[in-house]
């Protein structure tokens, strides 16, 4: 489980997502992708060790337009994973 921002810094990067650069004061429109990683990351549990990597990568690969409007069960249909998610 992740507690801070800061921890996901390399995933995020590692997939191409742009990273404000206050993570306590940005505009989350202006940066979506980082905005849902931290929301659906911080607190999950982890399925198993790197997880975030992927997880960031599905998310990455989400269009900008998509991910203003994203549910959580549909990042869980493209491969999202979470404690609770089947592998």
């Amino acid at each position: 489980m992740f507690a801070f921002p800061e921890m996901l810094i390399t995933a995020a990067e590692a997939a191409g997502i742009k990273i404000p650069k206050s993570l306590e004061d940005y505009e989350k429109n202006d940066y979506p992708h980082w905005y849902v990683f931290e929301m659906v990351q911080i607190g999950a549990s982890m399925p198993y060790p790197g997880v975030h990597y992927e997880n960031a990568k599905v998310i990455a690969e989400i269009s900008d337009d998509e991910i203003r409007k994203i549910t959580y069960d549909q990042l869980i249909d493209r491969g999202f994973r979470d404690g609770k998610a089947q592998l």
